[in-house]
């Protein structure tokens, strides 16, 4: 093409008697070589009526496809999610732990004082129609034991901790008249009353049986732990008109919670609970989760809310500025609560203040991943028939006495199948990266090389713009060039056709 117009962008040449950069070179390759459907007709239309034709669909083809784009981002930016049940069969499910405590204190007729402040911690630590009628709150409550108990007292009793007051041992030994657990269809019934062990709870000192470490692999009433219990309730009146005790039933690694979950058992019942092993997993993080967090006092637990507040509760009670005692016979093996003294009766008053002020839900989030067991209960009434012949007959005791103090638990599993419940977002940003290129193909064709296409073509535009002399003088050495080869190319030919007739002349 000679000097004239750029039929393109109608630049006028920059240069003369020069056929590449008389037009935008680097527009017109695109538009040859490009994978976008469509752009190449609304430039190199053969009439205007074509090219206006074709304008109009590609400019609505990119309308839609923005348009579901934004749905699609809007999606996203709201964080829908699902929860799916996955359920795995094992061939035995880790027995859970349990926890029982009796619901009231031990009387002590020679110490009334140690009565009348276990009364006072009964009713902070489990409201119920008594605190509530009585318009008590936890500000009385404190006020009522700094009455009850004195500051200064040279007696031995009120220097004895927490837990050789409730004398757990003894207790221990008293309320529970039978364990038996079966692990199986041919195992044998173990004597399981032993492998109690105290432990300290918002309800008091009760005791655990992590059964973690013993797999189950029948299910049904016969298998798993049956229980029989004695709560004594001349010896550990009622504080608040209830009798019994409270049931829970949770995770081997986990903190046992009986205020919060737990299942209250009266005298005179028979309970049968069955239990389901299961797991929840939070993918999403929607609800602020945690992986975890190091627990001092529980070091041995996995981290859950609970857990994590009653390690806060410790630690703050531990505190030389606060109480200045801990609540645990066993302390961390080191660090700045190894040496604390144990709490006793006189900082009774202060035990119930940190209770009542403490505020662990910002430092304790929810964990992302816990697993629990979730339970089925039926009653009945306990003791009757054989049974309570035999226990009036070996106990040496009233039908009357056997009603009012007995009560028997049975847990077993109800299902060898574990339940996972994951919660996750349905559209992430895969599927956002997958819906975007799917309406980006469907409408123009657009892929992730067009994107590389066209970022080449505004570099060269720009380097256009930036240097044009670069460009003029680059595109004069290629038409060089290519007048060179064409002359090479020419010279070569008239060789050819010279040999050519000389063979024709040698042949005649």
């Amino acid at each position: 093409m000679d000097e004239g117009n750029d039929p393109v962008n109608g630049e006028k040449s920059k240069c003369k008697n020069c056929t590449c950069t008389c037009t935008d070179r680097y527009l017109r390759e695109f538009l040859e070589d490009n994978t976008i459907a469509g752009i190449s007709h609304v430039f190199k239309g053969q009439s205007k009526v074509r090219r206006s034709f074709w304008a109009l669909i590609f400019i609505a083809a990119i309308i839609s496809c923005i348009a579901l784009i934004s749905l699609s981002i809007q999606i996203f930016l709201n964080k829908p999610t699902a929860s799916t049940i996955n359920v795995i069969t094992l061939n035995g499910v880790p027995f859970p732990s349990v926890t029982i405590c009796n619901i009231n204190f031990e009387k002590n007729e020679a110490l009334p004082l140690l009565s009348r402040t276990y009364n006072l911690m009964n009713q902070l630590f489990n409201a119920d129609e008594s605190f509530h009628s009585n318009s008590m709150n936890a500000s009385s409550v404190i006020s009522n034991c700094r009455n009850t108990v004195p500051r200064n007292n040279s007696d031995a009793t009120f220097e004895a901790t927490i837990w050789n007051i409730q004398r757990p041992a003894r207790s221990k030994r008293r309320l529970i008249h039978y364990c038996g657990f079966v692990t199986g269809v041919n195992s044998n019934v173990s004597n399981c009353k032993s492998l109690f062990q105290p432990v300290l709870t918002p309800a008091g000192i009760c005791f655990n049986y992590n059964g973690s470490s013993n797999t189950i692999h029948s299910t049904g009433t016969r298998y798993g732990m049956k229980l029989v219990l004695n709560i004594e309730q001349d010896l550990r009146p009622s504080y608040n008109g209830k009798a019994g005790v409270i049931l829970s039933v949770h995770d081997g690694k986990d903190v046992a919670r009986p205020n919060v979950n737990g299942i209250n058992v009266a005298p005179g019942q028979a309970i049968d609970v069955g239990v389901n092993l299961k797991e929840y997993i939070d993918e999403t993080k929607e609800a602020n989760c945690t992986a975890g967090q190091d627990l001092v006092f529980f070091e041995d637990y996995d981290y859950s809310q609970y857990a994590c507040a009653q390690d806060a509760l410790i630690k703050q009670i531990a505190k030389p500025n606060v109480c200045n005692c801990t609540l645990l016979p066993r302390r961390p093996s080191n660090g700045e609560y190894d040496h604390t003294p144990n709490c006793t009766f006189p900082t009774s008053c202060c035990l119930l203040n940190e209770y009542k002020t403490i505020n662990t839900e910002e430092q304790c989030p929810l964990p992302c991943r816990y697993r629990y067991y979730d339970y089925t209960t039926s009653y009945a009434s306990y003791p009757n028939s054989f049974i309570l012949e035999d226990l009036m007959r070996d106990e040496n005791v009233t039908e009357d006495y056997l009603r009012k103090n007995y009560l028997s638990i049975n847990i077993y599993i109800n299902d060898l199948r574990y339940s996972v419940v994951t919660t996750s977002y349905t559209f992430g940003v895969a599927g956002l990266l997958g819906d975007i290129g799917g309406q980006l193909g469907l409408f123009i064709g657009v892929s992730i090389i067009t994107f590389f296409e066209v970022l080449i073509l505004c570099l060269d535009e720009l380097k256009r713009i930036c240097c044009p002399d670069f460009v003029i003088n680059k595109c004069k050495n290629m038409k060089k060039k290519g007048e060179s080869s064409d002359i090479v190319a020419g010279e070569r030919e008239t060789r050819r056709q010279i040999q050519r007739k000389a063979w024709s002349n040698d042949s005649l």
